[in-house]
């Protein structure tokens, strides 16, 4: 499936989220992280998403945290794109919906399996003792 993932986030997370993934994954397409960097204003970072969305594919928007402007981003851009939006990423998320997509051509099942996994991937030291 062509999906395109956007990775909207504070700092230089996303694109370091990227480079982590692809240590496990290999080489990932049709992937951008777009970094909010101090002193950049909203209608900056704006610009700079809106340029570059693929309008003609399905896309995956995933944010760092919910309620920032990243993600206040995303919602404004959702009104005008057609793209699903996940806050909180991690790299578990982004594994699985890196993996995923390659053969799984729905995308509400692509957002369920990426959501799914982040929350499976975390834990509490207490509950990894539990269960042994």
């Amino acid at each position: 499936m062509d999906t395109y993932v956007y990775i909207l986030n504070h700092g230089k997370f996303g694109e370091e989220l990227i480079k982590s993934a692809e240590l496990i994954t290999g080489k990932i397409d049709r992937i951008k992280a777009f970094s909010l960097l101090p002193g950049m204003s909203i209608e900056e970072f704006y610009d700079n998403v809106q340029s570059t969305i693929e309008e003609d594919s399905p896309s995956i928007v995933l944010c760092d945290i919910y309620g920032g402007t990243p993600s206040n981003v995303a919602m404004m851009l959702s009104a005008k794109y057609d793209f699903s939006i996940i806050c909180g990423v991690n790299l578990a998320m982004l594994i699985e919906l890196v993996i995923s997509r390659e053969n799984e051509n729905n995308v509400d099942e692509l957002i369920n399996k990426a959501f799914k996994a982040a929350k499976e991937s975390v834990y509490l030291p207490e509950d990894i003792k539990e269960s042994e």
